[in-house]
């Protein structure tokens, strides 16, 4: 009896988990085949430039990226160095501090990220607002925004 109470709380824990895992990656294939597909650049490149699209000043520290991105500085580093080659991201002194530097996208990074946000929009509309109420959305970003900060404070305590 033991065995079938804990598999049930197994089952139980790991429903939302898995739900919650299987609608990131459904909605990452779709953004990569219909969104990303659409722009050329590979989908890393893409998230990078709508960072610094968001980021304060346009601008972010590749410190701030790593986190962003959950990527090592070497990753992190080529993902940066290809957006450069591309002629996309520039690597830019930083006023606070000598030994960093701060990414901030070219004018064709800033073209590809507009180019790329109405393949975005469209998706998100499709999936998302065409699908929630507005209310949902809002429960949504709420829930997820929880589940976010325990997992970022389990991080940050190990």
């Amino acid at each position: 009896m033991t065995n079938r109470t804990e598999q049930r709380n197994t089952e139980e824990m790991l429903r939302p988990s898995a739900w919650l895992m299987r609608a990131s990656s459904d909605v990452s294939h779709l953004l990569a085949t219909e969104a990303v597909a659409d722009t050329g650049l590979d989908p890393t490149t893409l998230d990078l430039l709508l960072r610094l699209r968001l980021a304060p000043g346009r601008r972010l520290r590749g410190v701030d990226l790593c986190e962003q991105l959950h990527k090592s500085p070497s990753h992190v580093s080529r993902v940066i160095d290809r957006a450069e080659a591309a002629g996309l991201a520039r690597r830019e002194p930083d006023p606070n501090d000598r030994r960093a530097h701060l990414i901030a996208a070219t004018p064709a990074g800033e073209s590809a990220t507009d180019e790329y946000l109405p393949h975005l929009e469209d998706v998100l509309q499709r999936v998302m607002f065409d699908t929630l109420s507005s209310d949902e959305i809002e429960t949504l970003i709420s829930l997820l925004s929880k589940v976010s900060h325990a997992a970022r404070s389990e991080m940050s305590s190990n």
